[in-house]
């Protein structure tokens, strides 16, 4: 169980999983599944980063576009 810890990247997992033995295939794909998913959600955290400031965005220029529209409105009567 050695030859596999969490701080390998996908490259050395997956060629330390082509020289193991069977029984320690298993826990290589462990961390090799640990990994993969610590790479997904490090690109998900991106992506809602970027989402969210563009959602605060245009939260603020919907808003913006409401209080000059009602101004408009009273200015007109």
């Amino acid at each position: 169980m050695g030859i596999f810890n969490s701080k390998q990247n996908l490259d050395e997992i997956l060629g330390k999983l082509d020289n193991c033995v069977d029984e320690q295939i298993r826990i290589g794909s462990v961390f090799l599944n640990y990994r993969l998913q610590e790479k997904l959600l490090n690109e998900q955290r991106e992506y809602n980063k970027k989402q969210l400031f563009w959602s605060k965005s245009l939260s603020v220029f919907t808003a913006i576009l409401a209080v000059a529209t009602i101004a408009l409105v009273f200015v007109t009567k």
